[in-house]
């Protein structure tokens, strides 16, 4: 069973006949707030063991160039390897997170932030829609592997803050459409129940 695209692209060719695919699942909040805010407000997680595999690293420092060029229009939140419940309370009320340079997709991460209505910056490559079969909407700002790619990302959001809310709420609305929790446990449900009757 793959949760990511990038999970299903490695075990499918080697093992077709066992490799099923069904996204990873999201609790959804009760209430989003998606009041605007006057500045951008971006936050990055750092684990310092895992900085280098995340691209983290080159994540905080587009946006530490983007808010030195934009100091009244960007506000930008660090966590730094902090527990859990910690990580969570400094994310909320974000605009943007910053996570998986090197990813296809979002991950776990960065789907719970999208629950809340906070955009991600990161995977979101053609791939990542099509596996899902989503063919309306692109919430993710993409970005490339390298910081520049970052840079221009963090900086048009910074630029463009008309686009803020609206992928703020389709960043919701897409995890409604393939993450909530129950909506995945039924897909679980029913693959099970079909292994069974081919028994």
């Amino acid at each position: 069973m793959t949760g990511l695209y990038e999970y299903w692209a490695c075990y499918h060719p080697a093992f077709p006949e066992k490799t099923v695919f069904i996204p990873f699942p999201i609790e959804m909040p009760p209430k989003v707030d998606l009041s605007p805010a006057e500045r951008l407000r971006v936050f990055i997680g750092i684990n310092e063991t895992r900085s280098a595999y995340k691209g983290t690293d080159v994540m905080l420092s587009a946006a530490e160039e983007v808010l030195r060029r934009h100091p009244d229009e960007m506000e930008l939140r660090v966590a730094r390897s902090v527990p859990f419940a910690t990580y969570q309370q400094l994310m909320d009320g974000s605009d943007a997170i910053l996570d998986q340079l090197y990813s296809y997709t979002p991950s776990m991460n960065p789907l719970l932030a999208m629950s809340k209505g906070i955009i991600c910056i990161g995977g979101g490559e053609p791939e990542n829609y099509e596996i899902l079969n989503e063919h309306e909407l692109r919430p993710i700002v993409n970005v490339g592997p390298g910081r520049e790619s970052v840079v221009a990302a963090i900086e048009h959001l910074v630029t463009h803050p008309e686009e803020v809310m609206q992928r703020r709420r389709d960043s919701v609305e897409y995890v409604r459409r393939h993450h909530e929790c129950l909506h995945v446990a039924r897909q679980y449900e029913q693959f099970y129940r079909e292994l069974l009757r081919e028994e």
